[in-house]
């Protein structure tokens, strides 16, 4: 029987002995800690777009109106009202990796099967959840969905704003938006400045100063080509000492600022499906996101039914839900086709 630590890579390496013969409480140990770790990469990445929650429902969109009345020496302004928001809604789905891990499996399997089930548990993990922010935040439409893990309410999940008529809060400067009209679903058969411009002033409008134009790796060159975009500087061909200019990243080319445009930094993300662009907050307090996960069983988990034996296991699972919370916060560009067409 093993004894110590060992991590999952060292677990890899171990394909001589089963991991009964290994030691399975060895294992369950670093199987544990290598699944918290992971979980915890996950929550960092999604601090992005994202504001984590068990929550199921917040308002967004409460708003004043800004004027000021005169009056004199004995007046008194007539009371104002404030305009009350709409609910935002967010589902909770529970997703599976079957793994098998009965007694008969562990006898005759390695500590290196059991690690590479559980990497690929965790790219499977990942993934999803990538795959649920990007359609909570591309797709256009809102929809119902039944609340299958608490009391079976039917939810409004919410999309960006999509002139659904819920009330839009006054922009910074006393600006009114019609929630029955406007839209921060955008599209145009081309890529142009004017377009692009438009995309990122979709966001800007409503008060957010600092923004991220998030493109596909597949659309940079046209990104690059437009009439006001301000490249960073290549490092490998300037070197300057104390030169101000933010310098390209050339290791992670799908994932990286490459300039400026407009009020937007512009970033190459992996996640963006070609031929569409988003500007998003970045903002602490303006997640367009929330990402709900369940108030006991958060991240992903390795599911025994036996707590007294931690690896006689059928699934790894996780639960997780993603809808928009701060509607105004995000906006998303279709430039392939004339009328916003869902990527999904």
């Amino acid at each position: 029987m093993a004894t110590g630590t060992y991590s999952i890579e060292q677990l890899i390496e171990v394909n001589h002995l089963s991991a009964v013969e290994f030691g399975l409480d060895t294992i369950a140990d670093t199987l544990r800690a290598d699944v918290a770790a992971h979980n915890e990469i996950v929550s960092q990445n999604l601090s992005e777009m994202c504001a984590v929650t068990t929550d199921r429902r917040r308002i967004y969109g409460a708003s004043q109106d800004g004027e000021m009345t005169e009056v004199d020496e004995f007046g008194k302004a007539q009371t104002v009202l404030p305009v009350h928001g709409a609910d935002t809604e967010y589902p909770l789905r529970k997703f599976q990796r079957n793994v098998g891990w009965t007694n008969d499996w562990l006898a005759t399997h390695t500590p290196a099967d059991m690690a590479l089930a559980v990497e690929g548990a965790k790219k499977a993990h990942l993934v999803n959840t990538t795959t649920q922010i990007k359609r909570a935040l591309f797709m256009p439409a809102n929809y119902s969905y039944v609340d299958q893990f608490d009391d079976l309410s039917t939810l409004s999940v919410k999309r960006m704003v999509n002139a659904d008529g819920d009330p839009i809060p006054d922009g910074p400067n006393g600006e009114t938006f019609d929630g029955s009209t406007h839209t921060h679903y955008t599209a145009n058969a081309t890529l142009t400045a004017t377009v692009a411009t438009a995309l990122v002033d979709n966001v800007v409008e409503h008060g957010f100063g600092t923004v991220r134009l998030a493109i596909a790796r597949a659309n940079e060159a046209a990104w690059r080509a437009l009439t006001g975009f301000e490249a960073y500087t290549d490092s490998r061909l300037s070197m300057v000492d104390g030169d101000p200019v933010k310098r390209l990243n050339y290791s992670r080319i799908d994932n990286r600022p490459i300039g400026i445009y407009g009020a937007a930094e512009v970033w190459v993300k992996p996640w963006v499906p070609a031929g569409y662009a988003t500007v998003f907050s970045v903002e602490g307090m303006n997640k367009p996101l929330v990402f709900r996960e369940h108030p006991t069983f958060k991240g992903l988990r390795i599911v025994a039914a036996n707590p007294d034996y931690p690896l006689y296991v059928q699934f790894m699972e996780s639960y997780m839900g993603v809808g928009a919370w701060t509607r105004t916060s995000a906006a998303c560009l279709d430039f392939t086709n004339a009328s916003y067409t869902s990527p999904f």
